[in-house]
């Protein structure tokens, strides 16, 4: 039976069960001591003694932040908010927070629950993408950083859990709302955001009802630089000019061998527009005052729309360059008549959907036994199915450039024939159209969630109480990749232009010019004008079957395949795979109190069971034969004319212990000790079914692949912190913590035999053989950690907040050595320096956030060569003024002093990334009833 269905049925049968019986406990006027706390939580002072609390009191290491106000969080976007809490740093995509990482690992090593449950997710993988989530529906987020056994496992960085409003916060009716403009820097172009809540109670407070709606449209302009991969070779010079007789390229007899050298470089010009529409319902309902009845539901709608302009030089026939003294080519001539200029329109398209619904009863059963029942259901899906585009022209055999990264933070390109090659109206019929391409990703999400906890009040000594129960998980990710078909009879379509269309000439019918001239404030010099595709009317242009027959080859085979495949239409590629998991999972935890020294202590020990079932689902190409080629040492690689549908199955269990201890040394002073084992899931496309053969000879045969056989990480983890609160909204805190990961999966190389039959006359059995790359659970790393926490504010209204976190890793890259590809991404120190003044009606704030240089990729998509993220900074400004109890003003400044995003490979001078996503500001007013 199908796992949503059973979910849902027993979802309905136990709602309808507690319900019933909600009337009888009510008869029987069982009076049960249940206290309902309404916060109100207004202002930043109060937003942070609220937070404080929360730390202070609670069983576990833990950070947070809380609403300054109904609607009103600290930052705009969740992520971005979160970047202010001690040991959490962020990813950024549009220059919006969209990825959490804890204490240095990864979003993909975090579980992120809303209301305490767990959430699907659009992406790929199982990183929870915040940008889908308005911060106006959110009243608080706390970031457990150790953890206990009742808790979903799954994080070994941490517990992300967003809290959204409910109706019994508030005390009757409560009306709240925002307007504001966005105005972007580097577009110029201002848009709308609002907000609404309406929450009130009936029926004696018994019922309440909220609901809320936001509403957010932002129109960016992103300027980037990119360089298409460092490459790490021999490097052969190149003559000047490409021989008249049409015989191949020539060096000069110049050899470098094992330098670095640039593959090419990008210039982007990014228009992004992202259109979020969300809203949460809750209906609560006080059955008894033993039984609280909770119903809601959360809804989400993130379209995110980019076009990327990019204009870029091969840089792959070099006459003449110079070196560092780390082999790396900083400068270079390339040779006319080998250049070819292209300019790509790119869209990319995000139409995602985020959905969830819940029902929670949580019952008083007697002076001593309390249970809470949760039940939800959501889902996650990202409806690209082939929404995505890619246009290429270029022209071809003209005079070169020169690359020069002698000076300046960004590469500089100078044109060596500015007349031949310049952006202009009489350069238009060089032009040629090359690459075409339809793609897109679909991505479905579902998790079904049964939760059913106990606690159990005991009057003993010590043992004070005792928590136990089940959760029961049901996930699956289905990931469908679409593009334009590579094989129709043997002709590519997405390159079917790319080699024989040099007689087909564009006019201004095709392309329009922008000029937007020198917009990258690192380099000297590196002009971002560009031919802008008209996309409509290209496409109408190659997707003419009688366009074909101007190719200089294969006219009329690619006329036959425009034909067949009606155009650039995509099919489905046989690498999408889906991925199910059901997690059963038992816990206990034992709460423990006493005294020691007139000192009182608290500590809970716990143990979580889980159970987890996994299945991968996917096609692979069987290999049917290997034959040998007239050349001896060639091998050529037959496959089957279908593929196989493979669902493997992986099922594994793991014992979860953990204890966290607090010591109150005096009332203001609390120190902790954490202990635990937790996991954190493989990455799903790691999971996949898949495998690629690479080339293949006599001597060599390579095939890239998935691994549906991983086991989860495993790390064993120690905290201690000593916490104190020396004043109602003041802190000092430091903490230490360590995690020791095993089977921690990385890329490795192994040998593997395949059944296929082998053709040629030096046939061996050897050649059966493969040495085959799979994520492969090979590993073990370490990380330890430092943090500092001061929070201090002042009668006179002002205020700090800062903190720093300090990580260091066993597995960290040596850029030296070119063999080590096994490292952590995403490690790095942060800090963060906020400063704040509120008094009366006015509120000021200015925050600083740093984030150190990190590894990004440890193995680059185009080989062995790392990428870094640069050190970075952002300042970000908010003010508001309470014209009266109802109205209050404000004003946002985020990346006010325009900081930009770069990247560089193994050494500081390998550029791979840059990026200018301006400042951007907020205007608005609130209201609030």
């Amino acid at each position: 039976m199908n796992s949503h269905f059973r979910v849902s049925a027993l979802a309905l049968a136990v709602t309808a069960a507690v319900t019933g019986f909600s009337a009888n406990v009510a008869a029987q006027e069982q009076t049960a001591d249940q206290n309902i706390e309404t916060i109100q939580v207004k202002g930043l002072r109060a937003s942070l003694a609220k937070s404080m609390n929360e730390k202070r009191f609670s069983a576990q290491v833990v950070d947070g932040i809380s609403a300054e106000d109904i609607g009103k969080f600290p930052d705009s976007n969740v992520a971005e908010a979160l970047q202010r809490v001690t040991g959490v740093s962020i990813d950024r995509s549009g220059g919006e927070g969209r990825f959490v990482s804890i204490r240095g690992l990864g979003p993909t090593f975090s579980t992120v629950t809303v209301n305490g449950r767990e959430i699907a997710s659009e992406n790929e993988n199982r990183s929870f993408s915040f940008d889908t989530l308005a911060a106006e529906l959110v009243r608080g987020v706390n970031v457990y950083k150790s953890s206990k056994a009742s808790q979903l496992e799954g994080g070994i960085g941490g517990n992300v859990d967003i809290r959204t409003a409910q109706p019994f916060d508030f005390d009757g009716f409560t009306a709240a709302g925002s307007v504001k403009a966005n105005y972007e820097e580097n577009s110029g172009e201002t848009t709308p955001n609002a907000s609404v809540l309406l929450s009130n109670l009936f029926m004696d407070g018994k019922l309440g009802v909220l609901g809320s709606l936001t509403y957010q449209d932002r129109e960016s302009e992103n300027y980037r630089v990119a360089n298409d991969g460092i490459v790490n070779n021999t490097l052969a010079y190149r003559e000047h000019g490409r021989p008249t007789d049409g015989s191949p390229k020539t060096p000069t007899g110049v050899v470098h061998e094992d330098v670095y050298f640039h593959q090419a470089i990008s210039k982007q010009f990014v228009n992004e527009q992202r259109q979020r529409l969300g809203g949460n319902l809750a209906l609560q309902y006080q059955a008894s005052d033993a039984l609280r009845l909770t119903l809601d539901a959360l809804y989400s709608k993130l379209d995110v729309d980019t076009v990327n302009n990019a204009s870029g030089v091969w840089l792959w026939a070099p006459e003449s360059g110079e070196l560092d003294e780390n082999r790396t080519v900083v400068k270079m001539v390339h040779a006319d008549e080998y250049t070819g200029y292209a300019f790509n329109r790119i869209e990319k398209h995000r139409p995602s959907t985020t959905a969830m619904l819940g029902f929670n009863a949580d019952w008083q059963i007697t002076d001593e036994l309390h249970v809470n029942l949760d039940l939800s259901s959501s889902k996650a899906k990202n409806n690209n199915k082939g929404l995505d585009s890619r246009q290429d022209v270029a022209m071809n055999k003209l005079a070169g450039a020169v690359f020069d990264y002698t000076s300046g933070s960004i590469p500089s390109l100078y044109l060596r024939d500015p007349v031949e090659t310049s952006i202009s109206e009489a350069n238009i019929a060089k032009l040629t159209p090359r690459h075409q391409e339809r793609s897109g990703e679909y991505v479905e999400a579902n998790n079904d969630q049964l939760k059913l906890d106990f606690s159990y009040e005991v009057d003993g000594e010590h043992l004070v109480k005792v928590d136990f129960g089940a959760h029961y998980t049901s996930r699956d990710k289905t990931n469908n990749r679409y593009q334009t078909p590579d094989n129709i009879n043997g002709i590519n379509l997405i390159k079917a232009f790319q080699h024989w269309s040099d007689n087909i000439t564009l006019t201004d019918e095709y392309v329009t010019i922008r000029r937007p001239g020198n917009i990258f404030s690192g380099a000297t010099s590196l002009n971002a004008d560009f031919y802008e595709v008209n996309e409509q009317a290209l496409w109408d242009l190659v997707q003419n079957p009688e366009t074909s027959l101007r190719l200089t080859q294969n006219g009329e085979l690619v006329r036959a395949a425009i034909l067949q495949n009606n155009g650039w239409t995509v099919t489905k590629k046989l690498d999408s795979f889906a991925v199910e998991e059901d997690v059963s999972s038992f816990y206990v935890d034992a709460y423990f109190s006493g005294t020691l020294a007139d000192m009182s202590w608290n500590l809970i020990t716990g143990l979580r069971y889980s159970d987890t079932s996994q299945s991968s689902i996917g096609r692979i190409t069987d290999l049917a034969s290997i034959q040998q080629e007239e050349e001896k040492d060639n091998l050529l690689l037959n496959f089957s004319t279908s593929a196989t549908d493979e669902a493997v199955k992986n099922d594994y269990t793991n014992w979860l212990p953990s204890l966290n201890f607090n010591l109150n040394v005096s009332e203001d002073l609390v120190f902790r000790l954490a202990a635990s084992k937790t996991i954190a899931r493989p990455n799903l496309t790691d999971l996949a079914p898949s495998l690629t053969f690479g080339g293949a000879t006599v001597h060599l045969r390579s095939a890239r692949g998935s691994n549906p056989h991983l086991k989860p990480y495993l790390s064993t983890n120690f905290d201690a912190s000593l916490e104190w609160y020396y004043s109602p909204s003041s802190l000092l805190a430091a903490a230490v913590f360590s995690k020791s990961v095993d089977d921690f999966i990385a890329r490795t190389n192994g040998v593997e035999t395949f059944d296929v039959e082998l053709f040629g006359v030096d046939a061996e059995e050897s050649w059966k053989q493969f040495d085959v790359n799979r994520p492969r659970n090979a590993e073990s790393a370490s990380i330890k950690g430092l943090e500092l926490n001061w929070t201090h504010t002042l009668d006179s209204g002002f205020g700090v907040q800062s903190n720093i976190t300090l990580v260091d890793s066993s597995a960290a890259i040596d850029v030296k050595d070119t063999t080590n590809v096994f490292a952590i991404e995403g490690l790095s120190d942060t800090a963060n320096l906020v400063a704040f003044y509120e008094d009366g009606p006015l509120q000021a704030r200015i925050a600083y956030n740093w984030r150190d240089e990190f590894l990004e990729t440890a193995v680059a998509a185009y080989g062995s060569e790392p990428v870094f993220v640069d050190s970075y900074y952002q300042i970000d400004v908010s003010a508001s003024y309470e014209i009266n109890e109802n109205f209050t003003v404000f004003a946002e400044g985020i990346n006010v002093t325009g900081e930009t995003v770069n990247k560089h490979g193994r050494f500081a001078n390998h550029f791979v990334y840059y990026e200018d996503y301006g400042p951007r500001y907020n205007l608005g007013v609130r209201a609030k009833f």
